[in-house]
């Protein structure tokens, strides 16, 4: 039996709020005259935000510090294209060297970001017929990702490309028999896993052309990893969430829900917790899947389908968008609201990036703007050290 959480008025909410802490507030950052962000990244270890631009460039924020308010962080441009092209989509790998970039031409960049030649472009080749659509950076070998694109008419393609800089520049077709890869993720140092038009998630080996094991998930449509119990996560529009073993790609786990899940996250143990799953539905509910004690709690607060989904790098907070664009941060100790902010009408919102200590969220907006949400308590911290040092 799913357990559900209280359903929150206006004023409790706020009451809440206050009482937690844990209060958010808005920041928005222009960037001029240089064209709008489709999608935004923070760096893995820094104080620095890079946004996609569509003239072709990066616009890197930078802060003194993590906690550093984001209206004081600065700008810098040092990070462009040869031949200018709309920057779709970015993201860097995990140790922070490499920054990676997909255009609407179907190019790919990279740059290196090791604090000497930042400019650096190591490559840029054009090898997707049309916009590419998302990079992962695999998280075993700092070198290696992989991108997508919609190459209409063609075999489904995921192109694997290692950005070595001691190496010559590589890239691999990995064709598929699918009309679609609605998503992919990485599973280890060599593999990937696909979920495809079919209802088929297709098992990829580097060096290999064609997928090396299928497994059958009808309606599935994305794939996560679980990084604490080492299990591939999917989930589908027929209602289900499931689990894979690693090896033999078996299903090891499984809930039925009772709307289309249109997204899922994961996150590892917490302290005396459970390993978390978290599905966003067509419905506006919120499944929560405490997988290790075998217990479901539903969150409802969303009034339209859950199309976007993410767990803070520390687990404290679950970030969660739907289809009318209402943005809203739950609190993972106790599932309540700590902040809620609708989008302005003139936008569309793509995605939602944690930076890496949890403490400031960035939201591309497909206009000339990046929004910020802060941590309230960290941002009064910042200022009152900040009035501290300038009276002395």
């Amino acid at each position: 039996m799913a357990e559900k959480s209280e359903t929150w008025e206006e004023d409790d909410r706020e009451e809440d709020f206050r009482k937690t802490g844990q209060t958010c507030y808005n920041r928005e950052k222009e960037s001029n005259d240089n064209g709008n962000v489709f999608d935004c990244a923070f760096h893995p270890t820094r104080p620095l935000l890079a946004c996609g631009l569509s003239s072709g460039s990066i616009r890197l924020f930078q802060g003194p510090d993590a906690d550093a308010p984001f209206d004081r962080w600065t700008i810098d441009d040092r990070f462009r294209l040869d031949n200018a092209s709309h920057i779709k989509c970015l993201a860097w790998n995990v140790d922070g060297t490499r920054l990676a970039a997909g255009c609407f031409d179907g190019t790919v960049a990279v740059w290196q970001c090791n604090g000497v030649d930042d400019s650096t472009i190591p490559f840029q080749a054009k090898e997707h017929n049309l916009a590419v659509f998302e990079i992962i950076w695999n998280r075993w070998n700092c070198n290696l990702f992989a991108t997508r694109s919609r190459d209409e008419g063609e075999l489904q393609r995921i192109l694997t490309w290692n950005s070595d800089l001691n190496e010559p520049v590589s890239c691999q077709c990995l064709e598929l028999d699918t009309k679609f890869v609605w998503d992919f993720e990485w599973i280890s140092s060599t593999r990937m896993a696909a979920c495809t038009y079919e209802g088929t998630i297709l098992i990829c080996e580097i060096g290999s052309k064609v997928p090396v094991r299928r497994v059958s998930h009808p309606g599935v449509w994305k794939v996560r990893w679980h990084f604490a119990l080492h299990y591939l996560v999917s989930c589908s529009t027929d209602g289900s969430v499931k689990v894979w073993s690693k090896n033999r790609h078996q299903e090891v786990g499984q809930i039925q829900l009772e709307n289309r899940v249109y997204c899922v996250d994961c996150h590892g143990l917490r302290s005396g917790g459970s390993a978390l799953i978290a599905s966003g539905l067509e419905d506006g509910t919120i499944a929560i899947w405490h997988v290790t004690e075998n217990r479901l709690q539903i969150l409802s607060e969303h009034l339209d389908a859950v199309t976007c989904i993410s767990f803070s790098p520390d687990g404290q907070y679950l970030a969660t968008l739907d289809n009318e664009e209402k943005l809203i941060i739950w609190s993972t100790e106790n599932w309540v609201i700590i902040f809620h902010h609708f989008k302005p009408a003139n936008e569309n919102w793509n995605h939602i990036r944690w930076n890496p200590t949890s403490n400031k969220l960035a939201i591309s907006s497909n206009s000339h703007e990046i929004h910020i949400i802060e941590l309230e308590d960290e941002f009064e911290d910042c200022i009152s050290s900040h009035d501290e040092e300038k009276s002395t």
